[in-house]
């Protein structure tokens, strides 16, 4: 039975006698264009023999941008402008005329309106570019890129950049949304290639899921003038701002001018577009200068409440962030940021890691009274540092809305008191909208206001396909982003950024952490698990290729009811597994009485050392209070030599901040971190993928060739740790092995 709606409809056709299926407006649109251009090409006359209607004729047909690219590089010398040509549209040849309309799906979509011309557009030295516009521009750039704005303003992803502004470096992939930049009038620009580009791309070598993020040309950016300069199966995904989003934020920053110091708490259902939201508040907040052109920045904080999805952080941690520059790239572009002068505080870098605690999970469901404690200590935190500054705070929340995550997210606004709280989907559910205005209510009348979701939204990384980048894929490419940062780089202001190390981590030399000998040669007090404790003789076994993290104890109430640790030194020692680049990290050592370890082993075990495991019968994390993460570690190996038991750890925390701890400071912390899949096959990726690898490899299999006789002999499996190569059933039990059915199974 058909509904009234869908009656009149049919009813409404029929008496007009038009058969023309119903349209939506952008539909209509794409159809009536594609008209014109049908029409345009068909009065343009065939051939034209005076040289001046040539000429005029050939500078209004458009041209791709390609063309123009290659144009300025055969014809051009490097610091002189381009040829003059218009904007990428779509070009018909005569082989290529359609006798009727195109349809909308084989139109070309626009992206960039600027024309490049002899006049607006110079390629200099460096492969960067100087833009004039003259009037209101949009640029889609793919890349890697800084902009430096030389005169007038530009708006990128809700930052306002200015001639007084430094150089802001932009990442931009295509599994994201593409921020639009746009100029106006009267505005010069230059846009400059990002000198870390090739760290970051470099680690498609190491993992598939880096590789075709970029442009496929030389530089490191690339205007994307229409869907034709896009990379090949590629789908590019603007970044959108709702309207209702620019509104609520235009009202948040008059009354930010009024009040200071506003907490803003963004909450809502996964994947309606929290972090999009937050990300260009916090950039409007950030460059506000309320009319006043020569005012600088001032800082923005950003406690980040998702362990799932964390913008400034590796998965699994909740973090407190202060922010002196706009954020102008995705979450796996910047996991890990600088730890300033200071050690975890201070500095005078455009992003700083005030303070992180580490959940050891991807969702509070592991321990949520300790999901609420790390987010008060955070919380507590900020009030200490921005009572005297003023600085605005920008809340990011899991998009856990029901059940248990609904009393988290109620909770959370008892415990924060927001200025605002922002629901970020107008659908409901009802039962989350009613106890969240409850909770508001409650809690001195705070304003809730109801946002509509992402528009489009499938997922953060909808722009190469939402069933390739899911919130797992995305996360994995996070934590090996984090652990390939360069440990020496320093995210200083106007900087590049991070700096990555595409090496693949068995290659790197790991520190060799001490767990036995004298107080002042120990590296760590001790491993804590969370939730799940490991018998002692399993511990080896469980952690090794495992992600841990690396906590402070900052008092010794931390480990109350768990161990009463002594006194001992840091002492981590750089090197390689063979016993190279060593490089002592000793300090001055107070040592009083042993720590409380299980080390005792059964009888059969007596030859084998165990490792230092701190007791934790309830399973209970360390308070927040009273401890801090200072990274998380890979364990690279263990060894259990009773001479010297010691742990194999690789981590991108710098060495001065490793230096600044004593060995009583610091426990490993065991939980449920995703599995890192990604680090046991980056030797292989990166062996198939590296020519020269495969040069050595074949003169090493021909020298074994040779040596055994013309006998093929099998790949040592020590070059790939954490890996077993198996061939067929070697190496596999009688019960893990395939069943075949025979194929006549049954017949008589």
């Amino acid at each position: 039975m058909t509904s009234t709606k869908k009656r009149k409809l049919e009813g409404s056709a029929s008496e007009s006698g038009n058969n023309t299926p119903i349209l939506s407006a952008f539909a209509a649109r794409q159809q009536l264009w594609a008209q014109s251009l049908v029409v345009q090409a068909q009065k343009q006359p065939q051939s034209v023999d005076n040289s001046k209607h040539v000429t005029e004729r050939r500078s209004a047909t458009p041209i791709s941008a390609a063309q123009v690219l290659r144009k300025s590089k055969r014809k051009s010398p490097e610091d002189s402008p381009i040829t003059p040509a218009t904007p990428a549209t779509p070009v018909e040849t005569e082989e290529e005329k359609p006798s009727k309309p195109s349809s909308p799906r084989e139109l070309l979509r626009h992206h960039s309106s600027f024309q490049p011309n002899n006049s607006n557009f110079q390629r200099k030295a460096g492969g960067r570019l100087v833009l004039s516009t003259p009037d209101v521009e949009r640029f889609v750039i793919l890349g890697n890129y800084g902009v430096k704005v030389h005169q007038g303003e530009v708006t990128i992803a809700g930052a306002t950049l200015t001639p007084i502004d430094d150089v802001q470096w932009v990442h931009a992939p295509h599994c994201h949304a593409l921020p639009v930049l746009r100029t106006a009038n009267d505005t010069v620009i230059e846009l400059l290639p990002c000198p870390t580009a090739q760290g970051l791309r470099e680690l498609a070598r190491l993992n598939p899921l880096f590789g075709r993020l970029w442009n496929e040309t030389s530089d490191t950016f690339q205007i994307i003038y229409t869907s034709a300069d896009a990379p090949k199966r590629t789908s590019l995904r603007e970044l959108a701002s709702h309207p209702a989003w620019n509104k609520k934020i235009s009202e948040l920053l008059t009354s930010t001018r009024r009040k200071p110091s506003p907490i803003l708490f963004i909450c809502g259902p996964k994947s309606s577009g929290k972090s999009t939201f937050g990300r260009l508040l916090t950039n409007r907040l950030m460059t506000d200068r309320a009319g006043h052109k020569s005012r600088s920045w001032k800082p923005v904080m950003v406690l980040d409440l998702d362990p799932g999805q964390p913008e400034f952080s590796p998965p699994g941690v909740v973090s407190l962030t202060k922010l002196r520059r706009p954020n102008l790239a995705p979450p796996f572009c910047h996991p890990g940021l600088s730890f300033g002068e200071k050690g975890l505080d201070g500095g005078n870098e455009g992003m700083t890691t005030v303070r992180m605690h580490a959940i050891a999970s991807v969702t509070p469901a592991l321990d949520p009274a300790h999901f609420i404690a790390c987010a008060r200590d955070l919380f507590a935190y900020y009030r200490r540092s921005a009572s005297q500054e003023n600085i605005p705070l920008v809340v990011n929340t899991p998009g856990w809305i029901q059940g248990t995550g609904l009393d988290l997210l109620a909770e959370l606004i008892a415990v924060l008191r927001p200025t605002e709280v922002l629901y970020m989907s107008e659908d409901g559910p009802e039962e989350t909208v009613s106890a969240l205005r409850e909770a508001c209510a409650s809690s001195s009348t705070i304003p809730f206001t109801m946002l509509p979701s992402q528009p489009n939204s499938s997922g953060e990384g909808g722009g190469g396909g939402a069933a390739s980048w899911t919130p797992a894929t995305l996360r994995s490419m996070a934590m090996q982003s984090y652990f390939h940062l360069s440990p020496f780089s320093r995210d200083q202001q106007g900087g590049p950024g991070c700096e990555w190390n595409p090496t693949p981590l068995t290659h790197l030399c790991p520190w060799r952490v001490r767990l036995a000998g004298r107080p002042d040669e120990r590296g760590v007090l001790g491993i804590v698990c969370y939730d799940h404790q490991y018998a002692p003789e399993l511990v080896s076994d469980a952690i090794n290729g495992m992600v841990m993290g690396l906590v402070r104890i900052e008092k010794k109430e931390a480990l109350r009811g768990l161990a009463v640790p002594g006194d001992t030194s840091l002492s981590f020692t750089s090197s390689t597994s063979q016993g190279g680049c060593d490089d002592e990290l000793d300090s001055d050592s107070n040592s009083s009485s042993a720590p409380s370890f299980t080390s005792s082993s059964p009888s059969h075990l007596n030859s084998t050392p165990l490792l230092p495991l701190i007791p934790n019968p309830t399973g209970s994390p360390l308070s927040p209070q009273y401890t801090s993460l200072v990274g998380l570690v890979l364990i690279r190996g263990v060894s259990l030599t009773a001479s010297n038991p010691e742990l194999h750890l690789l981590t991108p925390v710098p060495p001065s901040v490793l230096h600044s701890f004593r060995g009583d400071e610091l426990v490993l912390v065991a939980g449920k971190f995703d599995a890192p899949t990604w680090a046991y096959v980056e030797g292989l990726y990166w062996k198939s993928n590296s020519k020269a690898a495969k040069r050595v490899d074949e003169e090493r299999e021909d020298e074994d060739r040779e040596e055994s006789g013309g006998v093929e002999e099998e790949e040592e499996q020590d070059e790939v740790p954490w890996v077993e190569m198996l061939h067929g059933s070697a190496g596999r039990d009688v019960g893990s092995r395939v069943w075949r059915v025979r194929r006549d199974l049954g017949r008589s």
